[in-house]
């Protein structure tokens, strides 16, 4: 039997345990790979990337490799259901489990493909698929909560490599928004001495870190600012049987409405104070076929409902930044709504005098940054860093955020 003193100096040992300590795992370099699906559940996102850095060292990264992978028909379908609350709890519990051996397939075949050895990969950082998230519940209840699915156990079992996620739960535990969590990423990565800075991803949620110019790390300011690709995507699917509007073509022919763009405008949470997050809980199938029942009784041609969603878009996020950030700050913007040309000349319509670029021209694809920043967040959950940015999410206390499954 082991006495209370001896368990004590295995747990200040982790390298007994195969668990390298903080100061081992920042004193090199290390091989990450992060995999990010988002609320549009349109694909998986992995990058592999190496980072070196500590507390005291500024942190660097490189992008060795990144790929995207669609979802099998079955378990988009799957988490379709998930999501919209009509899959039962053996069904959600199947999902768990089968999004381990997706993610962990994918991550072999991103290797193979890549001619990298898995021995080589020093962790994962896995988001995994959120099917709710409530942090600031409803109905009276007191606490909040959020469920991001996958097994990581069954990943690091299949793969035999450290697997961090359940990146949220903390931050909400700690009184938190449990979002966003990519902040800590854009801080490190994008700051400058010379501008205000603004990381816009624009994923399934579009959200903002706003960076001032010299920024502590409390002066950083980030929050969801509503439909990013969620709306523009899901009327596609409806009206035009697409997966997404390439390149805004179909919003390019319409006009828009303004009963219905009133209609979008009278929603709250644009005009709600950060720190703030959403996702389908808000911006759902029921929203989406109350505002197509209403196209169809005013007999709105289908473009207009296209691009009254797009503007919808862009407008909801330069009213948060005029709001709630700088508009004469430079905008850097991520995520696959970048590469939705009528919706980046949506956005520069409501922000006319705004310096706006994408993350490519920074040198990093912008459907990589947020993959990259949950590889980042597992680096910093080994070391033992904390990732999360109690301004942002309004947690009470700095946390080195995820779980690690070995």
């Amino acid at each position: 039997m082991i006495n209370n003193e001896h368990w004590l100096e295995l747990n200040k040992n982790h390298s007994l345990r195969g668990i390298p300590t903080p100061e081992e795992w920042l004193s090199r370099s290390r091989y990450i790979i992060g995999i990010m699906t988002g609320t549009s559940v349109d694909s998986i996102d992995i990058t592999l990337a190496k980072f070196i850095g500590s507390k005291s060292k500024h942190f660097i990264f490189s992008i060795i490799s990144h790929d995207s992978y669609p979802f099998p028909e079955t378990i988009k379908i799957g988490i379709e259901n998930a999501i919209r609350n009509t899959a039962n709890p053996r069904e959600i519990a199947s999902l768990n489990f089968e999004l381990a051996y997706l993610f962990s397939k994918t991550t072999k075949d991103f290797l193979a493909k890549n001619n990298f050895p898995i021995e080589k990969v020093d962790a994962i950082g896995v988001h995994g698929q959120t099917i709710w998230h409530e942090p600031k519940p409803l109905n009276g209840r007191k606490k909040g909560f959020t469920m991001q699915l996958v097994s990581l156990s069954t990943m690091a079992q299949l793969l035999k490599v450290p697997i961090v996620g359940d990146f949220r739960a903390k931050d909400i535990a700690a009184g938190g928004e449990g979002a966003p969590l990519v902040p800590i990423f854009d801080y490190e990565f994008f700051s400058s001495k010379e501008n205000d800075i603004i990381a816009l991803n624009i994923g399934g949620i579009a959200n903002i870190t706003y960076i001032p110019k010299n920024a502590k790390i409390n002066q950083v300011v980030a929050f969801d600012t509503g439909p990013g690709n969620i709306l523009i995507d899901n009327a596609v699917k409806i009206l035009f049987n697409a997966n997404f509007d390439k390149n805004g073509e179909i919003a390019r022919k319409g006009r828009i409405i303004s009963q219905l763009f009133k209609k979008l405008k009278s929603i709250p949470f644009v005009r709600r104070k950060p720190p703030k997050s959403t996702g389908r809980e808000l911006y759902n199938q029921t929203l989406l076929n109350e505002l197509i029942d209403f196209a169809n009784s005013k007999k709105i041609d289908y473009c207009d409902i296209v691009t009254t969603l797009t503007h919808y878009t862009g407008w909801s996020i330069a009213e948060n930044i005029k709001k709630f950030a700088n508009p004469m700050a430079k905008i850097i913007v991520s995520g696959g709504g970048a590469k939705n040309l009528f919706l980046m000349k949506t956005l520069r319509t409501y922000l006319p005098t705004t310096e706006i670029l994408t993350s490519e021209e920074l040198g990093i694809p912008v459907q990589v940054k947020e993959s990259l920043a949950f590889a980042f967040l597992a680096y910093l959950r080994i070391g033992e860093i904390p990732s999360n940015i109690p301004n942002v999410t309004g947690a009470k206390e700095r946390i080195s955020l995820g779980i690690i499954a070995w």
